[in-house]
């Protein structure tokens, strides 16, 4: 409890991760909790009390604050300050969450979704694994649209004090996390001494969008001393800011190994790898986040706290898309009439006038042409996340502290996503997959082609939505026990939990139908198809993509459905239904398949000891040993539905009558108890010089799409419909029980100076419980289905290490001593992952080979360099990972996809106008990086694998810079 005392003015909160073995509860009571009386507590005290008389701000303060963190934590733990009010050092919580060891971050607008890169970061992994427990303020925290945990992108930094990122949890902190835990920590008015005033704004614009957007917050925090009813301390802390950036991509259809003639002409070669085609897209992005924090703390006595904690974010989020993507139905491709594909020496495919195989005789372009479609999408996203959290703290006597909270937390999302297609076929098409910089280039031929709205017609529509609803009511309680002059022991802590968590989510399918196709045709054209010159005229227009890709990469124009129609659904319905084609699209509507209601329940106890002693074993040592007990509670109602087959008049009279599209009730209630318990010990070999010993159990619970109770089954029927060839079905799954992981880690920190830190951790997890999808045989109504859904079957295993060094050289003459330098280094190797894939030919599942485990990079590092020198302050941050494994079966092209390995350069400059104001400039992605993802290996069945990494895309996004004026008060 001594740093509780001590740096609270300088790094402003510092509560969740001291020595006091709080653990996460970050109330602010300092003042009020009783000394710890041995000798290694009074040492902490005296050096934090040190620490807090020295004067310094910015980026010096924010790194002596979180190394103070560190060193004095009960266990391994690694912390980004904000000392300075609205300074994070990123302008948002994901980007800032990469520059600790162990941590990375997609670079995607969604982690299932590998064609959509985000100009900013989401999906954190810690040491690899997207099990990441969420908390805020120590307690548990989750976004709707992101299943257990909270979307961090939705989370405005400035509002954050800091960030703690626990690798290896302690009893006290809630469980959820097998990757680690991280914690939020939000200001409270008692952490300053009086009043607090802090603003910021700016300006921010990207290079390729080139709209300006603003930014602004404000902090108001006091507190008040009064005769008769003790003291108060209030506070209030809202943001606004939006972003606006574009992104352009070219991406590759997947390589089909190819013997036949047409590929093979012109070669050598017995075999070849062909792509099935290719797409491009420009996506423009907007952003909107808005944030509230306020708080409320009264210390009616010296012995007594009550705090009342509030949060609220709001995220909007939309993005308009006009893509373009030419393949056939097989991934077929020929060589055009009189022409050869240039391959390789590998024989993969380099360059070539291309065809497909497609041939449609009521459409004149597609006997020596490529189908080619063009979509304009556009998706709206807004998420509302409210945290409310009330909480006491109350010193029972001078060595016993009792303290409670009840928390509410609710999020919504509703999401909206529709596309309009439209098609042509072009007459000559030339792909060449290594132009400039690597990345493809399409050519047409005649180019005047795509320039008349005669050569298109209106092909489809697509829409999607979802609406997601959680809610959770949280109850703790926890009592603290101090041995006061133990020379073994330290201080005891018990409690309780109980939360009720209700789930209510539901989500369409992506509900593709027909305008106009070939083979759904309007008796109004000659054709049979809606063309764009004759049909809804004013609804589309050519997109040229000007300086495509910063005019790297040449691709031609096109003519798209406007972006008005797409942005207007569903009023979009009344003007496609006009030129469609009978039992064409119409409007997705909600299936019982579509809704997954589901409550959850968990009781929670805690006992944790926490001991030490400075001489039986000739150093001091001291440390924690706890356990935590979880029971979960799940209930969950849903509903199954057999197969319609009373429509096929060739199958038996029994099986029509049997199984004619009938609903059937499925309810699920179960249980599991997981006992987690966790030991730290720490050696002081010097002062200076520290080891750290870690060993905990940890849980993370499924998804809540994975416990899904909900059961699809199927007929598959022979080529006259007169047999059932198989039975099958898809389901989730409401019994799996949650996954767990036995961790160690052990640490070796050397602090040689108040911002001159040396460590490296070696960690090791043992995974049980990994879920996977598995087909098993069921039996329904007296029929055997082969039903496919998650398990409990898997085993994965992690091991690693990470290396870090920060200081300022302070040895340094004159003005060079305001240098400093930042740097972290994981190695992460891991064993466990099973894919099955599909074939790219026939769609059939083939059995799957070994992958590692999703969201897993096996090196990543930062490198940052500082400075900070009277009014002067400034970072240059670069932040890499390697190559990992973004999904097993990507929804496009049914491979495992990978992102290739990235890295980023970030910097930011601040002047220091006088002791109240400064003014700054922040950047972004300076290298102007590429986002890459390959594809492979493919699986084609009877032990034929390819096991090629193919391109698959190649992204760019802004470069962002923002103008920052920020003042204290």
């Amino acid at each position: 409890m001594a740093l509780m005392y001590g740096p609270v003015a300088a790094a402003q909160d510092t509560s969740a991760a001291s020595g006091n073995g709080s653990g996460t509860q970050t109330t602010s009571t300092s003042n009020a909790a009783p000394e710890k009386k041995n000798a290694a507590a009074d040492k902490d005290k005296k050096s934090a009390k040190n620490l807090a008389q020295v004067n310094v701000t910015g980026i010096r303060a924010s790194l002596e604050s979180a190394q103070t963190l560190k060193q004095n934590a009960d266990q391994i733990v690694d912390s980004i300050t904000a000392v300075d009010i609205n300074a994070l050092p990123d302008r948002s919580v994901t980007e800032t969450l990469q520059r600790i060891s162990g941590v990375t971050i997609d670079r995607f607008i969604s982690p299932n979704d590998p064609d959509h890169p985000s100009s900013e970061g989401s999906n954190v992994t810690i040491r690899g694994l997207t099990m990441v427990g969420t908390l805020l303020n120590g307690g548990d925290s989750f976004s709707s649209n992101s299943g257990r945990g909270l979307s961090f992108e939705d989370v405005p930094a400035e509002l954050m004090a800091g960030v703690d990122v626990y690798k290896n949890p302690n009893a006290e902190i809630i469980e959820g996390g097998i990757g680690g835990t991280v914690d939020l920590r939000t200001r409270m008015p008692f952490d300053a001494p009086g009043q607090q005033v802090g603003f910021s704004t700016g300006v921010n614009e990207g290079d390729i969008a080139e709209k300006s957007k603003p930014s602004a917050s404000f902090l108001y925090s006091n507190r008040w001393k009064t005769e008769d009813f003790g003291e108060f301390g209030a506070l209030v802390d809202v943001s606004y800011s939006e972003l606006a950036s574009q992104t352009d991509g070219i991406q590759l259809e997947p390589f089909t190994l190819r013997t036949d003639s047409a590929a093979l002409a012109g070669t050598d070669f017995k075999q070849v790898y062909v792509p099935g085609g290719a797409q491009w897209r420009t996506l423009d992005f907007n952003r909107r986040r808005i944030g509230i924090s306020g708080a409320f703390q009264w210390r009616p006595t010296n012995n007594l706290e009550f705090y009342s904690r509030f949060m609220r974010s709001i995220y909007n989020m939309d993005w308009l898309e006009r893509g373009a993507i030419y393949a056939d139905s097989a991934y077929d491709m020929t060589p055009a009439p009189g022409t050869t594909f240039k391959y390789n020496s590998q024989g993969i495919f380099q360059s070539g006038w291309m065809n497909s195989d497609a041939n449609y005789t009521n459409y004149a372009g597609s006997a020596d042409g490529v189908a080619m479609n063009g979509d304009t999408r556009y998706q709206v996203q807004t998420t509302v996340t409210t945290d409310w959290t009330n909480g006491f703290k109350y010193n029972l006597n001078d060595h016993m502290i009792l303290s409670g909270s009840l928390q509410l937390v609710k999020s919504t999302s509703d999401e909206t996503d529709f596309t309009i297609f439209d098609e042509t076929y072009l007459p000559g098409l030339y792909l060449n997959t290594v132009g400039n910089h690597g990345m493809p280039s399409i050519t047409v031929n005649p180019a005047s082609f795509v320039n008349n709205p005669a050569n298109y017609f209106w092909s489809a529509a697509m829409d999607h939505f979802e609406n997601e609803t959680g809610m959770e009511r949280a109850g703790r309680l926890d009592l603290e026990d101090d041995f006061a002059d133990n020379k073994w022991l330290q201080y005891v802590k018990f409690g309780i939990r109980y939360t009720d968590r209700d789930e209510n989510n539901n989500s369409s399918p992506y509900n593709w139908g027909a305008i106009t196709e070939p083979w759904a045709t309007i008796s109004s054209s000659p054709s049979g198809l809606a063309s764009l010159n004759s049909y809804l005229t004013n609804e589309s227009s050519l997109y040229s993509f000007s300086n495509f890709y910063r005019g790297e990469v040449n691709v031609p124009s096109l003519y798209f459905p406007n972006a008005a129609l797409a942005e207007s659904y569903p009023a979009a319905y009344a003007i496609l239904k006009t030129i469609e084609a009978s039992g064409g699209w119409k409007p997705v509507q909600l299936t019982p398949g579509d809704i997954n209601d589901q409550g959850e329940k968990t009781k929670t106890a805690y006992g944790i000891l926490y001991f030490g002693n400075d001489d039986a074993l000739g150093i001091p040592f001291d440390g924690n040993i706890g356990v935590r007990l979880v029971r979960t509670d799940v209930s969950t109602s849903g509903e199954g539905v057999y197969p319609n087959l009373a429509a096929y008049s060739g199958l038996s009279d029994p099986l029509q009558t049997a199984y004619y599209g009938q609903y059937f009730p499925i309810a699920a209630n179960q249980h599991y108890q997981n006992a987690l318990p966790s030991f730290n010990l720490r050696f002081k070999l010097t002062d200076d010089l520290q080891w750290r010993i870690a060993a905990s159990k940890a849980m993370t619970r499924p998804d809540f799409s994975e416990l899904q109770p909900y059961l699809q089954l199927g007929a598959t029927l022979n080529t006259n419909n007169t047999e059932v060839l198989r039975w099958s079905g898809t389901a989730g799954n409401p019994n799996l029980k949650a996954m767990v992981a036995d961790q160690y880690d052990t640490a070796l920190e050397w602090y040689f100076a108040p911002t001159g830190l040396l460590y490296t951790t070696a960690f090791f997890k043992d995974i049980g419980n990994y879920i996977a999808e598995e087909t098993e045989t069921e039996v329904y109504n007296n029929q055997q289905w082969a039903i496919t859904r998650p398990y409990n079957i898997g085993n994965g295993m992690i091991r690693g290490a990470e290396i870090g060094y920060n200081q300022f050289f302070d040895f340094l003459p004159g003005a060079l001593k305001g240098l400093g330098m930042q740097a972290n280094f994981t190695y992460v190797h891991s064993e466990g992952g099973v894919n099955t894939a599909t074939n790219p030919y026939s769609g059939q599942t083939v059995p799957g080979f070994s992958l590692p485990m999703t969201g897993l990079s096996p090196r990543s590092f930062n490198l940052a360099g500082m400075y900070q020198y009277g009014p002067w302050q400034a970072r240059v941050a670069y932040s890499y990972r390697s190559r990992y494994l973004l999904t097993t079966s990507d929804a496009s092209t049914s491979l495992p996809t990978w992102s290739d390995n990235y890295g980023q350069l970030d910097a930011s400059i601040f002047y220091k106008i006088d002791s109240h104001l400064q003014v700054g400039l922040t950047l972004n992605n300076l290298t102007n990086s590429t986002v890459k993802t390959l594809m492979g290996p493919t699986s084609y069945g009877n032990g034929v694998v390819d096991y090629h990494l193919y391109p698959r895309g190649w992204f760019t996004t802004d470069r962002r810079a923002e103008l920052v004026l920020r003042g204290t008060f």
